[in-house]
């Protein structure tokens, strides 16, 4: 991965970020900081990530029971 990142990788990515940007923005008070909404962005992707791990985990080894949609 050692290729340049291009404008157009920003134009892919550019839309979702700042939907999320403007979102952490207008929760703090008036006149944040570029680097309070990153920081504050960067504390939110932590806890989403603590959630979606703590959904999947489960019964390991051979204990685990088969899904519902299995059955």
């Amino acid at each position: 991965m050692t290729e340049p990142i291009t404008v157009d990788d920003y134009k892919n990515v550019s839309d979702e970020f700042f939907q999320k940007y403007d979102f952490v923005k207008e929760r703090l008070q008036l006149g944040a900081k570029a680097e309070d909404v990153l920081k504050v962005m960067e504390a939110l992707s932590a806890q989403v990530i603590k959630e979606r791990v703590k959904d999947k985990l489960g019964p390991f080894g051979f204990n685990k029971q088969p899904k519902e949609e299995d059955k």
